[in-house]
């Protein structure tokens, strides 16, 4: 009887096993779906996974591959991998994950207190070991710039993102987009800049002596930004006062001025020396005038003409009483020529009166292809016969006599040089022969200066380096 009893419950226990094997389990469902072990349904309520911190399921000990929970920091559902425990949005564990942010949204462009502003780009790789590109989309116009310092970033960084605008940029508020990419995920920011506007001028006639604050009645208490277009062929030029072709004038020192030169500023050229010789005149060129005198921070495009004057050619003469001697006695002489005048206009060196043997030098043409002056030349040989009974002495002036020529654009003026022999003949033959000046000259009045093509006078110039040019643009010296 105990043996029936014990094969009963043995046979109990073995259907009672095989009907666990192949249980399924329904909740608020009477028939699971065959595909499935647990069958959850429900019109007013959801599945609620186990909820912990980071922290929290980190200290789970061996998870088991495909063990999931919520993660309540990141509020995602998690699973284990087997390697790591991925987001169910996540494609790997080596899926590049990261945040992107800005610093400031918008930005201002004054032209001048500055011409950039930027702002501060941040990157946090929170996985992955692949590089982040960073790259600048902007459809912006000439004169406006963006560029950010780095264009690769891994792991953590910030990046500066710097937007410039020079004074020739149009005015104008332009959206610039930054983008981080990385395993197909792109992030963008989006940086607004705000070009404020200049004053614009632009030239339409010739102008003489040009003043750009004073001609435009431009503030001269405040700074401002402003922008002077020359149109291509329109010629500036300076009259004899010795102003400049151009200056800014009395604009704020702290304004900004950029100028887009396609005409020809052309300066006048110094006239050349006179009366090298006579008492209180030295004879000396006098300089040329300049093209263009800065007064404040200037941006210059130039594709036309910038031309400095020349200096004007020093002249030269002699005066003297010689001594002869004889029947002849002393022999008064003056000679001499003027200087040439620099290129444009400079007059030529003329004296007048003072000297008996004299030649003007000769005046500059204008214009921009003006040529300089030359000094005035005495060469042919000059004979004068004394009335002095049974003797009648003849002299005879052999000169070679060169007044300085007159410098080009941007070009010093000349010396001249100045010698001559005096021959006195009786009946045919020479009874004084002699150079002079005796001893001769080694040094000559010095022709003018030529004008400086830009004169900085300690402001900034942009878009020109210092140097002495001389270049179809520029004719003169750029600098201090």
């Amino acid at each position: 009887m105990k043996s029936l009893n014990r094969i009963f419950l043995l046979l109990v226990c073995f259907f009672a096993c095989a009907t666990l094997t192949e249980a399924q389990v329904g909740i608020n469902i009477l028939q699971p779906d065959t595909s499935a072990i647990l069958h959850l349904e429900s019109t007013d309520r959801g599945f609620l996974p186990p909820r912990m911190t980071t922290s929290q399921r980190d200290n789970i000990f061996s998870p088991k591959a495909g063990l999931t929970i919520f993660n309540t920091e990141d509020s995602t559902m998690q699973y284990y991998t087997g390697r790591c425990w991925l987001p169910v949005w996540q494609e790997d564990c080596d899926e590049c994950l990261f945040d992107f942010s800005i610093e400031n949204q918008n930005g201002n462009i004054d032209r001048i207190v500055g011409n950039s502003d930027s702002t501060l780009l941040f990157i946090d790789q929170r996985n992955g070991s692949a590089s982040i590109g960073v790259y600048v989309i902007a459809n912006l116009p000439q004169g406006i710039t963006a560029s950010i310092d780095s264009a690769v970033v891994t792991g953590t960084d910030t990046i500066t993102l710097k937007v410039t605008a020079d004074i020739f940029a149009p005015a104008g508020t332009y959206p610039i987009v930054v983008q981080a990419a990385c395993d197909g995920t792109i992030k963008s920011q989006v940086y607004v800049v705000t070009v404020d506007p200049c004053v614009e001028i632009d030239l339409i006639a010739p102008t003489v002596n040009y003043d750009l604050q004073a001609v435009n009645n431009l503030p001269t208490g405040t700074p401002i930004c402003v922008v002077l277009r020359v149109p291509p062929g329109l010629e500036m030029t300076n009259d004899t006062s010795g102003a400049p072709v151009y200056t800014t004038g009395g604009l704020h020192p702290q304004s900004k001025v950029g100028i887009y030169n396609q005409g020809f500023l052309l300066a006048r050229g110094g006239d050349g020396g006179v009366g090298a010789g006579l008492q209180g005149q030295v004879g000396n060129g006098e300089n040329g005038t300049d093209a263009m005198v800065l007064t404040t921070h200037t941006h210059l495009i130039n594709t036309g003409r910038i031309y400095g004057g020349g200096g004007g050619g020093g002249s030269v003469g002699f005066l003297a009483t010689i001594p002869i001697g004889g029947p002849t006695g002393n022999f008064n002489i003056g000679i001499g020529a003027g200087g040439g005048g620099g290129a444009q206009l400079g007059l030529g060196g003329d004296l007048g009166t003072g000297l008996g043997y004299y030649e003007a030098g000769n005046t500059a043409t204008g214009g921009m292809l003006a040529t300089p002056g030359n000094g005035g030349v005495l060469v042919t040989p000059i004979s004068i016969s004394i009335p002095i009974p049974f003797v009648n002495p003849t002299i005879t002036i052999s000169p070679a006599v060169f007044g300085g020529n007159g410098g080009g654009y941007g070009l010093d003026g000349l010396a001249g040089s100045l010698t001559f022999n005096l021959d006195v003949a009786i009946a045919g033959f020479s009874v004084f022969n002699q150079n002079f000046p005796d001893p001769p000259l080694q040094v000559f009045p010095l022709g003018g200066q030529a004008g400086y093509a830009i004169k900085r006078d300690g402001n900034v110039l942009q878009g020109i380096i210092d140097a002495n040019y001389q270049t179809t643009n520029i004719k003169g010296v750029v600098g201090n």
